[in-house]
């Protein structure tokens, strides 16, 4: 089965996840907005779906309009250059290409260049030159570039006007520059606070449209961070890194889930089970994944690769025969994913997953009793017992079948081994303890007959 890319959405015919009508409800909003510049924020959580949001919106702007659309992607150049001088010759490297704007867009660049060393912006002597220039040697190179090019000099100091003047040339009179910046939050925090801080600094002045697809929690917390002992003592509002983005983000957006039913019917043909069996194989993965369009993309692809190997592994098998080893191995992956120290003590015993069962199955329905219940298994599984999404997994997972029945240890020891196969090994975080059980997955108070 063709695996799932992890490609943004960039045209409204793609658009699975209904994004389109909210794009084009932010897209009016924002044409309204003025002066400018803008910064505007789509927040949303790793894996759901910025990027196509963005690609969506981009999309939006009309070839030969009167607006112009950058995208920069800060990722590609954190630990490389200093990421805001990076979109600062993103941005000039596009006006080079008009005729009458390349030698105005060449002298900003090299303004932005020593910008980069005189600015004092997270590790900018160093990174903006390659190492070539030592922090030492800066102040000496600039006191020598003041006194031989008192131009250039001035078009440092300028640099905020002009780069405005030079976008007005750019996009015309009517016309917006609107930068998209993706992936912001998978920057290391201080690229990333650098990057919001020169928006401020240097584009304050230009009729540009600033759009920032980041996770809105790690950017406050960064901020927090690094703000912390400049503001202590401040109020708790005033202190908050939420307080600090929002003197850089005008216009917030936050992107809503996905609808679980919207997921299932965009990934429903990647999913080689029907009716009954696809509905149980969807309340298994809502119960794990929620709605990360991501986390679903490729929980669907480690499937698929699995239950590959394991068809050539036992050769021709009846259909029935794979649609229950599809819904088991369903399962084994979520705990892979999910619950990985239970895994790993499954991989260890095989008979733990049959007990854990048919404990969350009894235990849910004899709650007063569960205490007595957990006395009753292995000291090593009675952990496992206070994790109560993981009970809530295997309950459901032993009501796909009529009758309810686990797992039986052999089987899922050739389970694991598949999957160690297919997907790889994982490190257990602790050493294997000693098994209390038989390998003949032998009765137990908690089988479920």
């Amino acid at each position: 089965m063709r695996p799932l890319t992890d490609n943004p959405v960039t045209m409204g015919a793609d658009d699975a996840f209904e994004f389109l009508p909210l794009v084009e409800a932010l897209h009016e909003s924002v044409a309204a907005a003025s002066p400018l510049p803008l910064t505007v924020g789509v927040f949303g959580s790793w894996g759901a779906g910025k990027s196509s949001f963005l690609g969506l919106w981009r999309s939006l702007f009309a070839e030969g309009g009167p607006d112009r659309t950058i995208w920069f992607n800060p990722w590609k150049y954190d630990r490389k250059v200093e990421v805001w001088a990076a979109l600062l010759h993103s941005v000039l490297a596009e006006m080079e290409q008009q005729e009458g704007l390349r030698e105005r867009a060449r002298r900003l660049a090299r303004a932005a260049t020593w910008l980069s060393l005189r600015a004092g912006l997270g590790h900018a002597a160093s990174l903006a030159t390659g190492g070539v220039v030592g922090g030492d040697q800066v102040n000496r190179l600039l006191d020598d570039f003041s006194a031989t090019d008192s131009e250039e000099y001035r078009q440092i100091n300028r640099f905020e006007h002009d780069f405005a003047a030079a976008v007005r040339e750019f996009v015309g009179e009517d016309g917006r520059l609107v930068v998209f910046v993706d992936d912001l939050d998978r920057c290391t925090p201080d690229a990333a606070l650098t990057v919001l801080e020169s928006l401020k600094l240097f584009l304050g002045e230009s009729r540009c449209v600033f759009v920032l697809a980041l996770d809105v929690d790690v950017l406050a917390a960064a901020a927090a961070n690094k703000f912390a002992g400049a503001l202590s003592g401040a109020p708790g509002e005033a202190a908050s890194g939420m307080a600090y983005l929002d003197k850089i983000v005008q216009f917030p957006f936050f992107l809503p889930e996905v609808d679980f039913e919207t997921l299932r019917t965009a990934y429903a043909a990647h999913v080689p089970l029907s009716g009954a069996d696809a509905a149980a194989f969807w309340d298994l993965l809502q119960i794990e994944l929620g709605t990360n369009p991501r986390r679903i993309k490729r929980f669907l692809n480690m499937l698929n690769l699995t239950m590959l190997i394991y068809r050539r592994s036992i050769g021709a098998a009846a259909d029935d025969e794979l649609r229950v080893d599809t819904l088991l191995f369903t399962e084994l992956l979520l705990i892979r994913s999910r619950h990985r120290d239970f895994y790993h003590a499954l991989s260890r015993e095989p008979d733990y997953w049959r007990l854990l069962e048919g404990f969350a199955a009894v235990a849910m329905r004899r709650p007063a009793q569960r205490d007595t219940l957990v006395s009753q298994l292995p000291s090593p599984l009675r952990r496992f017992t206070q994790d109560e999404q993981l009970l809530r997994l295997l309950e459901a997972g032993l009501g796909m079948y009529d009758p309810p029945r686990a797992p039986e240890g052999p089987l899922v020891r050739a389970m694991v081994s598949t999957v160690q196969r297919s997907l790889g090994p994982t490190t257990p975080p602790t050493p294997p303890v000693p098994s209390s059980l038989s390998r003949s997955s032998s009765p137990s108070p908690f089988d479920i007959v």
